[in-house]
């Protein structure tokens, strides 16, 4: 992990916020940052030491699955700074002609998911349209004034545990769709 910007004296502690708890926990306490931004254990007093190696770089384990946001965040020891990142090392996402959706989930088994649109002219007409297991929706938005777009679907459909959804965001320009698992998975 790098981190550019953050003052380098002190030490920080990650927290982690996977969407199967309700709340962040701390995951490692004691990090420290070397001269080129690389979190690092430098194994002395008050810092981490996770390893026979001075200055050894963290590990972070990840082992999301497709579309699972990894939300991390860094406090320093004294609270005065915290900065937060969340990012999706596997992604449910469509393109079409520069434009992008992505579907992220943001609970265990996908009963409610993000869907993200970028790409898109500013404060352009987009049609949201979704076919989760034959149950369509549609409905229509504008995209900010960046060309983006976002919204939550739930995408269950009733007397069903797991199936697969498709969304479409279509625009003057482009049609990007992406198409994801919700429910259960044994």
């Amino acid at each position: 992990m790098y981190a550019t910007g953050l003052p380098k004296q002190g030490t920080y502690t990650l927290v982690a916020w996977p969407v199967t708890q309700r709340e962040p926990s701390e995951a490692l306490r004691g990090i420290t940052f070397d001269e080129s931004g690389l979190a690092i254990c430098a194994g002395t007093p008050g810092t981490c030491g996770t390893s026979d190696r001075p200055n050894d770089p963290i590990d972070i384990p990840l082992r999301p699955v497709p579309g699972e946001p990894v939300r991390l965040g860094l406090i320093s020891t004294d609270q005065s700074t915290k900065v937060f990142a969340k990012i999706v090392p596997e992604p449910m996402r469509g393109e079409d002609k520069g434009c992008r959706v992505e579907a992220i989930l943001l609970t265990p088994g996908s009963e409610l998911v993000a869907i993200e649109g970028s790409g898109f002219s500013a404060n352009a007409d987009v049609v949201m349209d979704s076919d989760s297991e034959g149950e369509h929706h549609s409905a229509k938005a504008k995209s900010d004034v960046n060309g983006g777009y976002v919204t939550a679907i739930l995408p269950f459909k009733q007397g069903m545990v797991r199936g697969t959804a498709k969304v479409s965001l279509k625009s003057a320009g482009c049609s990007p769709s992406v198409t994801f698992p919700w429910g259960h998975r044994n």
